[in-house]
C-alpha cells in the first residue's frame, strides 16, 4: 500500500513539476508572459493567434516605455479589421448585424486570449447572451428547452443574417425544423369542423394597423378594415407562442390566445 502511494505522489510531482517547465520555458520564449501570467494558465480553448506571437495583434506605441506607460502598447489595427484579418469579413456582414459587431465589439463576447467556453467565449450560453439581453424575458415559468439545452445559437446567428432578428432562415422555417409535424402548413390544434387553423397565407392580424372606413353595404355606416398602406406581416408561429419563455404553457402570448384576433 506504501508503495502506491509513493508512486502516487511521485507521479503527481512530476506532472507538476513538468507542467511548471513549460510555463517557464514559454515566459522565456515570450517575455510578454513574464507580466501577463494570466496567459500562462491552463485553458480549454486557446485563441490560434496566440501561437503565431503577441506582436500579431499588439504592437509598441511609438515614444512610449512599456511597460512603464499604460498607453505603451496598442493594437496593429482597429477593430473589428483585426479580427477580419484572420476571419473572414463576409460572415460578418448581412442586412442585419449584431449591434456588438456593428461597433466593432467583438472582445465584448469572445476572449481573445483564451477560455473555457467554447468559441472562446466570455461566458457560456446563454449566459454570455444576458450581458446585453434582459434575462427576464428568457427565464419565465415555461421555457423553450432550446436555450438551455442547444442554446441561443441554434436560431440566432450571432454575427450577421440576411433576416430578421438574426435568424438564419424565415421564422417558420426554423420552427418545422424542430416541430415536423406543423410543415404541412396548418396547426396541430383542431378547431370546430375538423378544420385546422392556418399558419401560412394568414395576416397576423396584429401586424395590421385598423382604420375607420365606410360600410361598402351601408355608405353610412362607419367600419374598422385594414389600412391599405400597412401591409402587415404574415402569421407565423410566433404569431401565438413566445420563442423563448412565457407564463402560459406552449409558450402561447395570452393565457387565452385565440382573442389576440377572434373576438367571440
Amino acid at each position: 500500500m506504501k508503495t502506491y502511494i509513493f508512486l502516487f505522489f511521485l507521479i503527481f510531482f512530476l506532472v507538476i513539476s513538468g507542467y511548471q517547465n513549460i510555463l517557464n520555458a514559454s515566459a522565456e520564449e515570450n517575455p510578454c508572459l513574464k507580466c501577463h501570467v494570466k496567459l500562462q494558465q491552463p485553458a480549454k480553448h486557446i485563441h490560434a493567434a496566440l501561437k503565431t506571437g503577441c506582436e500579431v495583434c499588439h504592437t509598441k506605441e511609438e515614444g512610449k516605455n512599456h511597460p512603464d506607460d499604460k498607453k505603451s502598447i496598442k493594437l496593429t489595427q482597429n477593430m473589428p479589421n483585426l479580427c477580419y484579418s484572420c476571419h473572414e469579413a463576409s460572415k460578418f456582414k448581412g442586412t442585419v448585424v449584431h449591434a456588438p459587431i456593428m461597433g466593432g465589439m467583438c472582445t465584448s463576447c469572445h476572449d481573445p486570449h483564451q477560455s473555457d467556453n467554447p468559441k472562446i467565449l466570455k461566458e457560456p450560453i446563454p449566459e454570455v447572451c444576458y450581458t446585453c439581453h434582459d434575462k427576464a424575458k428568457f427565464t419565465r415559468k415555461y421555457v423553450h428547452k432550446v436555450i438551455n439545452v442547444i442554446g441561443c445559437g441554434t436560431c440566432h446567428n450571432p454575427h450577421a443574417s440576411n433576416n430578421p432578428a438574426l435568424l438564419p432562415s424565415s421564422k417558420t422555417e426554423i420552427c418545422i425544423s424542430c416541430h415536423k409535424s406543423q410543415a404541412s402548413g396548418t396547426h396541430v390544434v383542431s378547431i370546430p369542423g375538423k378544420r385546422f387553423h392556418p399558419i401560412k397565407g394568414v395576416k397576423d392580424p396584429s401586424t395590421l394597423k385598423w382604420i375607420q372606413a365606410p360600410d361598402p353595404k351601408n355608405p353610412k355606416r362607419m367600419i374598422e378594415i385594414p389600412d391599405p398602406n400597412v401591409p402587415g406581416e404574415e402569421l407565423t408561429c410566433v404569431s401565438c407562442h413566445d420563442p423563448h419563455s412565457s407564463d402560459y404553457q406552449k409558450l402561447f402570448t395570452a393565457q387565452r390566445i385565440c382573442l389576440k384576433c377572434h373576438k367571440y
